[in-house]
């Protein structure tokens, strides 16, 4: 099929968005031709404010259209505990759960495949801003796989010199899971991060 440059423009744009691969970017390139001029150009006009409106918040590096972000200077926060997570869409997941304290945005997770380090997350700002904030705990909240699991580690052995409490998310069986379908490493995270009854 012939298309015109500007559709296979559009579709490779689309096709560089996570997750999006060509067949998805095909039809959202057509879905995006057959709508109203009036509402393409609204999505566009979206993408084009949220870039420019949205800042990382220089204190916990979440996005915020303001710079200390919302969270950080909302006074009804306890500024005594940081839950330290990898990716800024982490926070609003968190927040929901009932999360009342302060954030800490890694930015990212350490990957040897990817090429990325512990210095080019925000590792050096996290340490930073536990010697001038001392809060009393830092819980670190990263996906519980090889890689959130290492990122954890590297981050909070930076951080082991100081008074500050170093905790990690408890992790076990999902609600209405069957034992026998639960693989053994999260029994063995049940089993270890058990509690009182």
């Amino acid at each position: 099929m012939v298309r015109p440059r500007s559709v296979d423009r559009l579709m490779e744009a689309l096709a560089r968005l996570p997750g999006v691969g060509p067949k998805t970017a095909e039809r959202l390139a057509f879905h995006i031709l057959k709508v109203s001029l009036e509402e393409a150009t609204g999505l566009a006009d979206a993408i084009v404010t949220a870039r420019q409106a949205t800042k990382v918040c220089r204190h916990c590096f979440q996005l915020d259209e303001n710079d200390p972000c919302s969270i950080c200077t909302d006074p009804a926060r306890d500024r005594t505990r940081i839950l330290v997570v990898e990716d800024p869409r982490d926070v609003a997941s968190f927040d929901e759960a009932g999360w009342t304290g302060l954030y800490h945005v890694l930015q990212g997770r350490i990957s040897e495949i990817e090429g990325i380090a512990p210095e080019d997350l925000t590792t050096e700002a996290l340490v930073a801003r536990i010697g001038r904030e001392s809060p009393q705990e830092v819980c670190f909240a990263t996906s519980p796989d090889f890689e959130g699991e290492g990122t954890a580690r590297v981050v909070a052995e930076r951080l082991r010199a100081g008074a500050t409490k170093l905790t990690r998310i408890a992790r076990g069986i999902p609600a209405g899971a069957a034992i026998a379908q639960v693989g053994k490493s999260i029994l063995a995270d049940a089993v270890e991060g058990r509690r009182a009854f």
